[in-house]
């Protein structure tokens, strides 16, 4: 009886000890805003299963979608002190610690989806990666938030159509400054209370996503939608840059190599996503418009140089700019 107690007991040390070399010898904690199963919780998933094998699974990331960890600038704070590992938050709240990064909330910045993949794999990408890492900040890759336009409750044919239209908008002056320039007025909601602001006449539109303004069926109260692409929402995918540097130069490849490939699959999920979400709300009855853009674009010129006003700004936008 004792013999069999011991031999089970030693093959029981087997396994654990079997066990403890294989687990992974760097676990990343990475947090995001979205809930599970969006784009940016597959793309972090993604890039988990790109760093597992590359690293013959000496490193792994676990992932805290929705929030779990705290909101986008408590997730940014977290990264910067290192309390987190990853993060992938929205541009708009990362310029209040990176401002360069203000780049990516100019209106028309980019032609389109295909122009904004090549900015995002060119010498404007590597400027922006310089502009992050002298705040600590090491860019791992870029993801993509979908392509914005204006749903509203009474058609918009045209830029004029907006005068005085009070729009939502994200809290960022880029933003704002933006709908000011289309002639709109852009009113302070919170998001969550963005359905009853539209149904109460709060407001009479806002921007968003094919994907928000299905999944949050805000076509019920404003049927119309202007197909302008005034943004291409991004969100950069980042980490300490003194943690990154403190890694193995082997751990710090497969980082840089796992995400900058969860980028390109999660913009390209986005992207499907997206239009699929287009063509359910091509079902709903939507009122589908499409202003001419050339009013929208003389607008966004203003919004540039009152905003991007340093060497550095105007050398990325140029580089921008000239990617074909």
């Amino acid at each position: 009886m004792k013999k069999f107690s011991l031999l089970s007991l030693s093959g029981a040390l087997v396994i654990l000890v079997s066990g403890m070399a294989m687990a992974a010898d760097l676990t990343f904690r990475a947090g995001h805003s979205a809930a599970p199963g969006e784009p940016y919780d597959e793309g972090l998933k993604n890039m988990k299963a790109g760093l597992e094998k590359l690293t013959n699974g000496k490193a792994t990331m676990q992932i805290f979608p929705s929030n779990q960890v705290g909101n986008e600038p408590d997730m940014i704070k977290g990264v910067l002190t290192g309390t987190l590992d990853i993060t992938v938050p929205s541009n708009a709240p990362l310029t209040a610690f990176v401002e360069e990064l203000k780049i990516f909330d100019m209106p028309f910045l980019f032609r389109d989806q295909r122009h904004m993949n090549r900015v995002l794999r060119g010498p404007a990408r590597d400027e922006i990666a310089k502009a992050v890492a002298a705040k600590n900040l090491q860019l791992l890759g870029v993801y993509g938030v979908g392509t914005r336009h204006i749903m509203t409750k009474k058609a918009v044919a045209s830029i004029d159509d907006l005068k005085g239209m009070k729009i939502r908008t994200m809290q960022s002056q880029y933003h704002l400054d933006a709908f000011r320039a289309f002639g709109a007025n852009p009113t302070a909601v919170n998001y969550s209370e963005l359905y009853g602001s539209l149904q109460t006449g709060v407001v009479d539109g806002a921007e968003a996503a094919n994907t928000n303004y299905y999944s949050m069926k805000f076509y019920e109260q404003a049927p119309n939608w202007a197909m302008v692409g005034w943004l291409i929402l991004t969100a950069p995918l980042i980490m300490q840059k003194q943690k990154f540097e403190a890694l193995p130069k082997d751990i710090q490849t497969a980082l840089m190599q796992s995400g900058e490939e969860s980028a390109i699959f999660e913009q390209d999920l986005y992207n499907k996503t997206d239009d699929a979400f287009f063509d359910e709300l091509k079902k709903k009855g939507i009122k589908v418009t499409q202003p001419d853009l050339k009013p929208f674009l003389a607008a966004s010129k203003q919004v540039h140089e009152k905003h991007l006003t340093t060497e550095t700004d105007k050398r990325i936008l140029k580089l921008i700019q000239d990617t074909q």
